[in-house]
């Protein structure tokens, strides 16, 4: 049988080399790596409980990392889209994940661009969930397009490379249910391709053991697997059904979806790698990525054997949606005060929540987002809109299981002027003047009521946002008050007055 050969070096500043990566971005920073776990199965994958033909139902937590002001956060209509197409990949391997919780914002700039692994160990352990997968959704994921991490049991994943057609987050999570990629040993060997391979390749898998080295690099051995499958159960991923590959670095599809490149084997047999696996370097433009039967089975028993914590939940929220959302106010470029922009839609059949989106451009560019965010009912109210500006805004229903309902029609609006109600119930006169405020000079207000009223009055800016409070008092009659407005920029305000959950509002200018 074969023994791989295990050589440890201890050495501080081997350690710190071990967690660099190179300037260009690699495809998956997870280094070969067969898990004890994944060992133990392959010697006899038919002794363990795969689930028959059930689907799995695995949680994940979603970490979208910002930098410490709190700005950068990567959107969420495209984090919905991405866990779309996780599902449909995995879809034929009987396993759907639901995004367990709220999604978690963090603010941390390091954390958000981390060049090192070391770094990324820190966010996850900081911030994981338990029994959930944990995704960091991230800018700079130390020099890769994504990673797993098994000391931390979490993934990294690059904002840049998440996305329809792109598969990394399927892969990833292939990496955490334990299997990994078919040209297992080869990452950073040179390899001439006219020549026939040696048997067995070297590899460093430091960072990615279970346990987190801090002193010690670890290098490994791989049979290298040959066309006529004679130790596939040995080398390599030790699956028979993924054929081999040496490609460690991303690569493109021939109309065949095989690799452009030839391969020698160590007999010198040519071959070419299948780009329809999902755990393998293919480009992004080769078609018809899956999971094989043998790589489905193993994650399919390290989910029941290894990781039964996941399965706490059989029964998530994930019925599909199939009607279109239906918005029903404002639309049609309606009028609306700039202090009360209320946006409301029907409901739709199995959602239980809704991702919102108000923007400038009517095609909802990403890089004119106002404002956005995510509601269980069927309403929201917007704040901080500019006057007399024109905005465009659309919903996308969803529910933890099933993101893939598309966003509705594009609705528009505009905004006017705060508005309030021409009279207050009890209230016979009032006055409030000068209009044209001066600096240093002093407003009053003078009101008469024919009842006892409770008035509050307050000082806000044109998009009906608090600026200052003026008074609040219990009157029967007539009532006169002088206020002086100080340390308020010059530019145009409103004066609020409130009183039997009534508000008559009166433009002044301040000068």
């Amino acid at each position: 049988m074969f023994l791989p050969k295990l050589i440890l070096i201890s050495s501080f500043v081997l350690f710190t080399g071990a967690f660099s990566f190179a300037q260009d971005i690699a495809p998956c920073g997870t280094p070969p790596f067969k898990s004890d776990w994944l060992k133990k199965y392959q010697k006899t994958p038919n002794t363990y409980a795969k689930g028959s033909d059930t689907t799995l139902y695995v949680p994940l937590t979603l970490h979208i990392l910002g930098t410490d002001a709190g700005e950068s956060y990567f959107p969420i209509l495209n984090i919905m889209e991405s866990f779309c197409e996780l599902n449909e990949d995995f879809a034929p391997s009987n396993i759907q994940f639901f995004i367990e919780g709220e999604f978690k914002y963090l603010n941390n700039s390091a954390w958000l661009n981390h060049t090192e692994i070391a770094t990324g160990y820190e966010m996850m352990i900081t911030n994981n969930v338990p029994n959930t997968i944990n995704c960091y959704i991230v800018a700079v994921a130390a020099g890769s397009g994504g990673y797993n991490l098994p000391s931390a049991n979490s993934i990294a994943l690059l904002r840049s490379n998440i996305g329809i057609g792109t598969h990394t987050w399927a892969h990833e999570i292939g990496h955490n249910l334990s299997i990994q990629h078919p040209f297992l040993g080869w990452e950073g060997n040179p390899y001439v391709y006219d020549q026939p391979t040696p048997t067995e390749v070297y590899y460093n898998y430091t960072s990615f053991k279970p346990v987190f080295y801090t002193d010690t690099i670890i290098i490994d051995t791989a049979q290298v697997e040959y066309v006529a499958r004679t130790n596939c159960y040995e080398a390599a991923d030790g699956f028979c059904d993924t054929p081999p590959d040496y490609l460690s670095g991303g690569w493109q599809c021939n109309s065949d979806t095989l690799s452009m490149q030839l391969q020698k084997d160590p007999d010198s047999v040519d071959f070419r790698s299948d780009g329809t696996n999902i755990m393998s370097y293919a480009d992004f433009t080769c078609d018809a990525r899956r999971f094989t039967p043998e790589q489905t089975a193993a994650m399919r028993a390290n989910l029941l054997d290894e990781k039964p914590g996941y399965l706490y939940n059989q029964n998530p929220q994930n019925a599909l949606i199939t009607d279109a959302p239906v918005l029903v106010a404002p639309i049609g470029n309606e009028q609306v005060p700039v202090n009360a922009v209320h946006l409301s839609w029907e409901n739709v059949p199995n959602a239980t929540h809704y991702f919102y989106e108000v923007n400038r451009l009517s095609n909802f560019s990403s890089a004119f987002v106002i404002v956005s965010g995510i509601v269980e009912g069927t309403s929201v109210e917007i704040e901080d809109l500019l006057l007399n500006t024109t905005y465009y805004w659309r919903i996308v229903p969803f529910n933890q299981g099933n993101t893939c309902a598309l966003p509705s029609e594009g609705e528009s609006f505009s905004t006017d002027e705060a508005v309030g109600v021409q009279e207050i119930d009890g209230m016979e006169a009032l006055n409030i003047y000068p209009n044209l405020l001066a600096a240093g000079q002093s407003l009053h207000i003078e009101l008469t009521s024919n009842q006892s009223l409770h008035i509050q009055a307050n000082l806000y800016n044109m998009k009906g946002q608090l600026i200052q409070p003026l008074f609040e008092t219990n009157t029967n009659g007539s009532f006169t008050t002088s206020i002086e407005i100080n340390d308020i920029p010059a530019g145009m305000y409103l004066i609020g007055i409130q009183s039997n959950g009534n508000v008559f509002y009166q433009k002044i200018i301040i000068t």
